[in-house]
């Protein structure tokens, strides 16, 4: 993996990517931040730059700042051993992780779960990843020379030969920054919050962290939009990273419920074995906890389908502009996703086919890998087209327009059925692919409404005339 994304980094930035060297300080000036950094070598190097962004992990910008990242710490200390193992023959490729049961060494955590890492994929990976997890106070967590006994332990394969290529520990906490910008410095990731790996929320908070900010500082170093839009960030991102944190936690804690019903209680080991063997009695005892358990199991629907929290947050008080519509009902144990176009919320997806070269894409790629804004309206909204290249040619901004109808067919009616937006309607999508405002009728003063909503929202000035329309 690290050689695909060494070459992507080329790629995206050539010859400024600076493998192996680390930032060791760095100064806010007020006009620019100075970054000194250090070589592999040793050496050290000064950049100056107009913004930073802190993506350490929380190791050295926050502090540095004196920003306190708020909430639990020191739950729990994982130890993820990555290992070269052939367990083909006892893998099962239905599944892509697997979390081992077993009374013998504790919870489900410190049971652990073990996840295939290639090059080859399925039951022949070469390597693979085993998470487990110690208490804090156990002093065996960094003894090494016991975790590969430990593991064919859990396994119970007594003489896997196992290759350990390495150990590393994380604690699992529950941690939100109490900032997310200070000045000219910004946190994103895990600078910026941490929680249980439970629904898979780290990456996912963290990549959206880095797709809002990211096209926000293109557009002010670029375009000469008013950085003000940059306070956004933190209006917009820091809820969200409160309640992935706080998801992720609640997540984690439902697991002593399924703990508890299956007989995996800390200090319990006797209760634990006699609810085992009573689990699987063939009698109505041993029935009923099996129909427990499978019910309590299912409760954990909270992590594997919480489509509402992977996709439903929103931007309510951020970079769009309302249309005064209600904002949809939220469903509190994050399994429904409602997609819509409302301003603040991701812009839905549906297939589309191209006219003109039959190419299926996603509404999501639109915007194109660039990330430009895009103008979404159907045949009839050739008034919001032409607004749009309008608006694009005087503040050299990139505008992409797709007309439903005219330029894509709606390949499964998808798109008619969640856009929400009447004949001639239209919306402005953001480069992160966020509704940034919407119009559900068609302009009455051709495009007048989206040139003045467009400045508005990015602080670009009106210009007192525009093709001969009067603002």
């Amino acid at each position: 993996m690290e050689p695909i994304l060494r070459r992507l980094a080329e790629e995206r930035n050539p010859g400024g990517i600076r493998f192996g060297h680390s930032v060791t300080d760095f100064h806010d000036h007020g006009d620019y931040v100075e970054v000194t950094t250090k070589a592999p070598d040793g050496t050290t190097s000064t950049y100056c730059t107009r913004y930073l962004v802190g993506a350490d992990g929380g190791r050295l910008v926050g502090p540095q700042l004196g920003i306190e990242m708020e909430g639990r710490t020191g739950i729990t200390d994982m130890v993820s051993v990555h290992m070269g193992a052939d367990l083909s023959q006892y893998w099962d490729e239905r599944f892509f992780a697997c979390h081992f049961i077993n009374g013998e060494c504790g919870t489900i955590f410190e049971s652990g779960a073990i996840v295939p890492m290639g090059p080859t994929w399925g039951k022949r990976s070469e390597e693979w990843v085993f998470h487990f997890g110690f208490a804090l106070d156990d002093e065996a967590r960094f003894q090494e020379d016991k975790l590969v006994p430990r593991i064919r332990d859990l396994l119970k394969i007594p003489d896997l030969e196992i290759q350990i290529h390495r150990v590393s520990h994380w604690i699992i906490e529950r941690v939100l920054a109490s900032k997310y910008r200070v000045g000219n410095v910004f946190l994103a990731g895990d600078a910026a919050h941490r929680r249980p790996p439970t629904t898979g929320l780290g990456l996912n908070t963290a990549i959206e962290d880095a797709l809002n900010l990211s096209w926000k500082l293109a557009m002010v170093l670029n375009h000469d939009v008013d950085a003000k839009i940059l306070d956004t960030y933190e209006l917009e991102r820091r809820p969200v990273g409160k309640r992935n944190c706080d998801w992720g936690l609640f997540t984690f804690e439902n697991s002593a419920v399924i703990n508890a019903a299956i007989g995996l209680v800390a200090g319990k080991k006797q209760d634990n074995k006699a609810r085992f063997e009573a689990m699987y009695e063939d009698s109505l005892t041993g029935q009923s906890i099996q129909a427990q358990v499978k019910k309590m199991i299912e409760s954990q629907c909270i992590e594997f389908g919480a489509h509402g929290i992977e996709l439903g947050f929103t931007y309510d008080n951020g970079l769009n502009i309302s249309d005064g519509t209600e904002s949809p009902e939220v469903d509190p144990l994050g399994q429904d996703y409602c997609a819509t176009t409302r301003p603040g919320h991701r812009l839905p997806h549906a297939w589309l086919e191209s006219k003109t070269d039959h190419q299926i894409i996603s509404t999501h790629d639109l915007v194109g890998p660039k990330g430009s804004f895009l103008l979404l309206t159907d045949h009839i909204g050739l008034e919001w087209v032409t607004a749009a290249k309008r608006l694009s040619q005087k503040y050299k901004i990139p505008i992409k327009t797709a007309q439903m109808g005219q330029h894509f067919w709606d390949m499964e009616d998808q798109w008619e059925k969640v856009s929400g937006i009447p004949k001639g309607g239209a919306i402005l999508v953001r480069p992160d692919n966020f509704v940034a405002w919407r119009s559900k009728k068609p302009s009455r003063s051709r495009g007048q409404e989206l040139e003045e909503s467009f400045a508005a929202l990015l602080g670009l000035p009106l210009p007192v005339e525009m093709n001969g329309i009067t603002h």
